[in-house]
C-alpha cells in the first residue's frame, strides 16, 4: 500500500468512521502501519521511551473500549467517595469544561463517557510523575482545604 493510499484511508477514518470498530480491513491496515513504525524505530528511540509500547492488539482493545454504545453496560463501575468540598469542585469543574467544550464544538462533553475517564487518566499521569514527598504535600493540602470548609 502506498503512502497516498494510507493517508487517504486515515483521512476517511477521521471523517467519522470511528463508529464502526469492527471494520477488519481498517484494523489490518492499522496493524501494518504500527508494525512498520515499530520496525523503523531505532533502538535508541525505543530505549528513551519511559512507558512501554503497547501492542497493537492492546491499542485496538482500548480504542474499542472507548467506542462502545452503552458505557454503563460495557465498562466497569467504580465507586469513589469524596469529601463534600471535592464533590462540589468536581461538579463545578465539569460544568465549566462542558460549557467551554459546547461553545467550541457545538456538543456536550459527556460526563460518563469522556469527562470521568479523562479525569482519571490525567490524574494517574500526574500522580505517576510525582515523588512520595509531593504526594504527602498534596494530601496535607487536601486536609487543610477540608478544615477550611
Amino acid at each position: 500500500m502506498t503512502d497516498d493510499d494510507q493517508k487517504s484511508d486515515l483521512s476517511e477514518r477521521f471523517r467519522g468512521r470511528f463508529d464502526d470498530p469492527t471494520d477488519d480491513q481498517e484494523e489490518e491496515e492499522l496493524d501494518e502501519t504500527e508494525e512498520r513504525d515499530e520496525t523503523h524505530a531505532t533502538q535508541s528511540e525505543q530505549s528513551e521511551r519511559s512507558i512501554p509500547k503497547k501492542s497493537s492488539k492492546n491499542v485496538k482493545n482500548e480504542m474499542n473500549a472507548m467506542r462502545v454504545k452503552n458505557v454503563k453496560e460495557s465498562w466497569s463501575a467504580t465507586s469513589v467517595y469524596l469529601p463534600e468540598f471535592l464533590d462540589r469542585q468536581l461538579t463545578t469543574t465539569y460544568k465549566h469544561a462542558d460549557l467551554e467544550f459546547e461553545e467550541e464544538f457545538g456538543r456536550s462533553l459527556q460526563k460518563t463517557r469522556y469527562y470521568y475517564p479523562l479525569l482519571v487518566a490525567l490524574g494517574m499521569e500526574r500522580i505517576e510523575e510525582m515523588e512520595a514527598h509531593e504526594l504527602q504535600e498534596r494530601i496535607e493540602d487536601l486536609e487543610a482545604d477540608a478544615a477550611e470548609e
